[in-house]
């Protein structure tokens, strides 16, 4: 059966702007703006998880009561429950197989299509995550 990854994650945006100040002698400075990477504030909602070549592995449909459903096309693959903090996300599956242990992840800030990576926390895998619109 496949095995299909979910994921989420938490996000915090900041954010310090500094303008350009003149002195008296009208001399202007001029402050570096610093911005945060903006992560995906993953909540619930249903996320397409794709890998390399663009091809759709897995749905994974995160529910505000902390649940989660995988699916690959119209079967389910895969449930349990998951929590997010800040970029990092960990999935606990139903059960307690050998395959079923919590997995946690670590998310990229967003590329410009609103995407981004995320990486399993030993590093072993890695997949692109698109949220759906609603």
């Amino acid at each position: 059966m496949l095995r299909v990854l979910s994921l989420c994650l938490g996000c915090s945006l900041a954010a310090c702007n500094s303008g350009a100040e003149d002195t008296q002698d009208n001399v202007g400075t001029e402050e570096a703006t610093v911005q945060a990477p903006e992560f995906f504030s993953m909540g619930p909602g249903v996320y397409d998880i794709t890998g390399g070549e663009g091809v759709v592995y897995a749905t994974s449909e995160l529910r505000a009561d902390g649940t989660y459903i995988d699916s690959a096309g119209d079967q389910v693959v895969g449930n349990g429950t998951w929590t997010a903090d800040g970029p990092n996300v960990c999935f606990d599956p139903e059960g307690d197989g050998e395959d079923q242990q919590e997995r946690c992840w670590t998310n990229s800030p967003l590329a410009e299509d609103g995407s981004f990576v995320t990486t399993r926390d030993d590093g072993s895998q890695s997949y692109t995550v698109t949220p759906r619109s609603e």
